[in-house]
């Protein structure tokens, strides 16, 4: 397999099944996954959104364009938000037309180092951004936000690689401990941070994109697995796949492959369509994307 000879399923050929995301759903103690890597969760009266990226994947237009989706989510369909996190300033985790959209509605933004720039530069009041280093945390309405490291880059432009920090968040309240990997490679990182933050009940962690050229800032299917039970969470969620065609393996290999790890290990791992609300008390465990492969 190759970007030059990739394989006949390596995009969906039928829009991909979701449901239709009612922003009034999302009640206390609820999670929805919107595809890739935006997230939206209800916890101490906040609701956080993580890395929102509603429109394309690059700044090209010949590339980066989403998958098909039969219920597709817009910013109108959104719940007041009141927190984003962005893990990192790559195209497929900062879109800057949706922070545009949502600059005046959201109430705080939390970013690593160097990226508060981007978002001043697109309408977001200064006021409203919090910046931080690894291991750097802040108490926002009795919601804890920590940025935690990840074996990653950064960069939007040639020549501007690495002059931002990247990274993975840690969102805790008395209700819930959230981690969110945002981008990275499998390391000695999950170990460490399982030990100093751990255990989590629920573990939100990149899978897809991967390529063995590549490999230490994507992980594996196997890796990310690897990666929850090192971090000590409870529950496995996978991210980061079935919304942008950004590697040469069929789009839907890394839930599979995923999912069959996951019960190898014993893992306990929640799969919901893009755009069911649910929380830990009811995980959806559907093999949704089973039937486009008939």
């Amino acid at each position: 397999m190759s970007f030059l000879s990739p394989p006949e399923d390596k995009n969906p050929l039928t829009a991909i099944p979701t449901i239709k995301f009612q922003g009034d759903s999302l009640t206390d103690g609820k999670f929805v996954w919107l595809g890739h890597s935006t997230l939206l969760m209800n916890t101490a009266g906040l609701i956080v959104m993580t890395d929102p990226v509603f429109n394309r994947a690059s700044p090209l237009p010949i590339f980066g364009k989403p998958f098909t989706y039969e219920n597709p989510t817009s910013i109108d369909d959104l719940p007041k938000i009141n927190v984003v996190t962005i893990s990192h300033d790559h195209y497929d985790h900062l879109d800057s037309a949706a922070i545009k959209d949502l600059a005046e509605i959201v109430d705080h933004f939390f970013v690593p180092l160097g990226v508060k720039a981007h978002l001043v530069k697109w309408g977001v009041d200064a006021n409203k951004i919090s910046e931080l280093d690894w291991h750097d945390r802040e108490n926002y309405k009795n919601v804890e936000f920590t940025l935690t490291p990840a074996q990653h880059f950064s960069g939007r432009a040639p020549g501007k690689g690495n002059s931002t920090l990247w990274g993975s968040w840690i969102i805790s309240s008395e209700q819930v401990k959230v981690y969110f990997s945002g981008d990275g490679g499998y390391s000695e990182t999950f170990k460490a941070l399982g030990e100093q933050y751990g255990p989590f009940d629920i573990a939100f962690i990149e899978n897809g994109a991967y390529n063995a050229q590549w490999s230490k800032v994507h992980m594996f299917p196997n890796e990310t697995v690897q990666a929850s039970i090192d971090l000590k969470a409870n529950i496995l969620f996978p991210i980061h796949w079935s919304k942008f065609d950004l590697s040469i393996h069929p789009w839907d290999e890394p839930i599979i492959r995923t999912t069959k790890e996951a019960a190898k290990k014993n893992v306990n791992l929640a799969s919901p369509l893009i755009g069911e609300v649910f929380d830990l008390s009811y995980l959806p465990k559907n093999l949704w994307w089973e039937a486009l492969r008939k």
